[in-house]
């Protein structure tokens, strides 16, 4: 008997998902209906600042975006080197909050027991760096050396609409 993955969620179920959660700032909105954008407001506990992140979801087996877009967290390092954070073009910070060679995520996980919760995690460790100027969160961070398909991607990243489902997925 073979065994058949679950199916993957559709946005319509993302949505719906994410709709649930409790968080204060929440908008919602969809993109040609190819990309749903789940803006929400995040505090890493009780005593850290208020975040504004806007997830970024695709209906495909690719890994959804996480982007601080407030306040700016370039500002808050005062010019120091981001700690765990992507490349991105465009406003905000693209965090880096798992591995992509180890699995961590898979697009059958909830958002609320991965996405949500690693970019809490995350906010709580950059604030720590921020006093301390070390990071404790551990973790690796991918080798960010320029691919062939690196300008392409980054073309991309700037027009999330029309991003082409047969870019390259491993950002490893």
């Amino acid at each position: 008997m073979t065994v058949r993955p679950a199916p993957l969620p559709t946005l319509a179920q993302r949505a719906l998902e994410l709709n649930g959660l409790d968080l204060p700032g929440v908008h919602l909105t969809f993109q040609g209906g190819k990309t749903l954008r789940y803006h929400f407001q995040i505090a890493p506990g009780n005593f850290g600042r208020l975040y504004q992140c806007v997830l970024v979801v695709t209906p495909d087996a690719r890994r959804p975006d996480l982007i601080v877009l407030g306040p700016d967290l370039h500002v808050l390092a005062g010019g120091k080197k981001l700690p765990h954070t992507y490349p991105h073009v465009g406003k905000g910070s693209k965090l880096c909050l798992w591995w992509p060679k180890g699995r961590d995520w898979i697009p059958q996980m909830k958002f609320a027991d991965t996405y949500i919760p690693w970019t809490a995690e995350w906010l709580f460790y950059f604030e720590d760096w921020l006093f301390t100027g070390d990071w404790a969160g551990g973790g690796a961070h991918p080798d960010m050396r320029a691919k062939r398909w690196s300008r392409q991607r980054a073309a991309e990243d700037a027009r999330p609409s029309q991003r082409s489902r047969w870019s390259a997925q491993d950002r490893s």
